[in-house]
């Protein structure tokens, strides 16, 4: 019995010594870090879609029907590791910004990203009476997979309370950058069991095996978790293609239908970590402190 009573006794001691042992350890607020680190982000693409297309046929005075053509958006992915950038210079503090600036860092990085999307066309044959005797359905798959070179501008705006050695949280990250896509791989350009009955014209995205070159814009809420370590939940999304220039939109022509893709992004950023020049880890509080003391002393 006495046993016992010493094992139940002895182990809240133990327990208790192991959580004061590493509480001493230090925290990551005392880390120095470098004004550079590497960045990686990755997530699902989307294609929005235009209205479905409809229409008469009209092939002779007995014989009539109409069409539609609906285009159908479809998950891909994409992955991207790269650089990122904080620059030492102050820049101009935008003060209705709460101090932001119009440029805090810049990234750059490579990728991999694929696209994807349906097209499917219906034809109803009618006769004088219009009435349907017969149909006529296909569907097309669009899959384009490109690698791609991105360099982005970013700025931000903070909100929220200091609670990282006088650094806030959190932040809006909005970004604007260039990408250039190169295609790797792509379905057939043609719709599916050798359908061809198409009723209006075809189109395909050009030189899109030379590269495509879209101007873009990227927003998220970053989420500072120490000094070194960075999450950004976020999404992309193309403005405008300048290469090849088709007017100001940043459409895919595909089959009869354009696509629209976006991508929501999970983005990391881990800055290097800097040696700590005293060899001791403390906060630039303490160091001011520290050097404070030596010159009275």
């Amino acid at each position: 019995m006495m046993r016992i009573f010493l094992l139940l006794l002895i182990s809240p001691i133990a327990f208790g010594q192991g959580g004061f042992e590493k509480s001493q350890k230090k925290g990551n607020d005392y880390l120095q870090v470098k004004n550079h680190g590497y960045q990686f982000s990755f997530g699902p693409t989307y294609s929005f879609t235009n209205q479905p297309l409809m229409g008469d046929i009209i092939e002779n005075q007995t014989d009539r029907g109409n069409y539609t053509i609906t285009p159908e958006p479809k998950l891909g992915f994409y992955a991207e590791f790269g650089l990122a950038h904080f620059p030492k210079w102050k820049g101009t503090p935008i003060k209705a910004l709460g101090k932001s600036r119009i440029m805090d860092y810049f990234d750059w990085g490579i990728g991999y990203r694929q696209v994807n999307a349906l097209e499917s066309t219906l034809i109803e044959n009618q006769n004088a009476l219009g009435e349907i005797y017969s149909t006529i359905s296909g569907i097309g798959e669009m899959r384009t997979s490109c690698l791609y070179g991105s360099l982005r501008a970013h700025s931000l705006i903070y909100f929220g309370k200091k609670v990282i050695v006088k650094v806030r949280k959190h932040f809006l990250d909005q970004s604007l950058g260039l990408n250039y896509d190169l295609q790797i791989k792509s379905a057939d350009l043609a719709y599916n069991d050798n359908f061809s009955s198409h009723p209006i014209d075809q189109l395909y995205q050009p030189n899109l095996g030379l590269g495509m070159l879209q101007f873009n814009y990227q927003i998220g809420v970053g989420i500072r978790l120490n000094k070194a370590w960075i999450l950004i939940p976020g999404a992309s999304l193309p403005i405008v293609t300048l290469s090849p220039w088709e007017g100001f939109n940043a459409n895919i022509h595909w089959f009869s239908s354009t696509y629209w893709p976006i991508q929501a992004q999970f983005k990391v950023i881990k800055l290097f970590e800097a040696p700590n020049k005293c060899g001791i880890y403390s906060t630039p509080e303490d160091r001011q402190m520290d050097k404070d003391y030596r010159m009275n002393n």
